[in-house]
């Protein structure tokens, strides 16, 4: 069962710029996305905008931080937003002035912010004095292991019955099957990994995982972040030499984050790879001592895998800060009709 923590213990305030918005993910997010069509950057704001169509009609210019993923580029996600010297209505609202000083945007997406954070607050606040409409866009939940709890050990004993037998038990039918080893093919076998991963996407979700400007942005990404000092695990599980898992865990600041993961499918009968193959990773946090090895927010394909084996989560929240007045009236008509609203890219 996980718990909600404070924010600062669920997400300690050393670990903010730690993987989404360190230096090294924003230079990488200006080289693969910078030159998106669809786009236009401006840099003394720290935003983005793109055009998109309320209801299919309404003209509306929309802005999204560097480094965020948004309907005009879709690149990879980044959680946890870190709005740096917006932890106090006063800082929020300087911080505001400086976005709406930039005038070329009718309303402001704010993605994944860590609700209970200092800014979280600070921002909706900031914003209402400013005259900007708040609206609650988007709410996921990020989970997590808290490595603090005592040792490998005692999570496996937290877990349910099932959720231990397929992330732990079940080693043992795995090296009946074959000879196991868990290997890390970083750096020197990085492209066979994105092929790999690429593959295992392809045949579970019918697209690849990285391919196009997503894989010229976690190319860099990851040679930025090995460079600055972070760990880089491109971790496969082989069987009888046959690679049949792979895993991506990037730990940054003393948190590990799990991005991404493919396997080959009902290859060994009653085994999941992808949850054994976690359980592996897990153990590997707990041997590190990190803080927390992340899940992040997201879900399965059949099911919420993550809450079953996370012993803590926390809401991430998407605010829309709105100025145009006619985008306002709409919104609020809106709310009057409870009716959602769809948002398309121009």
């Amino acid at each position: 069962m996980t718990e909600t923590p404070h924010p600062d213990e669920f997400f300690p305030p050393h670990h903010r710029q730690g993987l989404f918005y360190s230096s090294a993910w924003q230079k990488a997010w200006h080289e693969a996305y910078g030159s998106h069509p669809a786009i236009k950057l401006h840099p003394e704001a720290g935003l983005y905008t793109y055009p998109q169509k309320l209801k299919g009609l309404l003209p509306v210019r929309s802005a999204t931080p560097t480094g965020a993923t948004s309907p005009g580029t879709r690149s990879i996600r980044a959680e946890y937003l870190v709005l740096a010297g917006a932890e106090t209505v006063l800082e929020a609202q300087q911080f505001l002035e400086k976005l709406t000083a930039e005038k070329n945007w009718h309303q402001l997406c704010l993605p994944d912010i860590p609700e209970g954070s200092p800014e979280f607050e600070a921002i909706q606040t900031a914003a209402r004095n400013l005259g900007l409409q708040v609206r609650e866009q988007e709410r996921n939940t990020a989970f997590a292991v808290d490595i603090s709890i005592g040792g490998f050990e005692n999570y496996l004993t937290g877990l349910g019955k099932n959720t231990r037998l397929k992330l732990f038990n079940r080693r043992k039918k795995l090296e009946e099957a074959g000879k196991v080893a868990l290997e890390n093919w970083w750096p020197d076998r990085r492209n066979a990994f994105y092929e790999l991963l690429n593959q295992f996407h392809q045949k579970r979700w019918g697209k690849p995982c990285y391919h196009g400007r997503n894989q010229t942005f976690i190319e860099d990404l990851l040679t930025r972040l090995d460079q600055a000092g972070a760990h880089v695990d491109l971790s496969v599980i082989t069987l009888d030499g046959e690679p049949v898992s792979t895993t991506l865990d990037i730990a940054a600041q003393g948190r590990c984050y799990n991005l991404q993961a493919g396997y080959a499918e009902d290859l060994v009968k009653n085994v999941s790879l992808g949850t054994l193959h976690l359980g592996y990773q897990i153990e590997k946090a707990f041997q590190a001592k990190y803080d927390h090895y992340d899940f992040m927010a997201g879900e399965g394909k059949n099911t919420q895998y993550k809450a079953s084996l996370a012993n803590c989560h926390a809401d991430l929240i998407t605010l829309m800060l709105v100025r145009h007045p006619l985008l306002k009236l709409a919104y609020r008509l809106q709310d009057r009709l409870s009716k959602p609203t769809t948002m398309e890219g121009a």
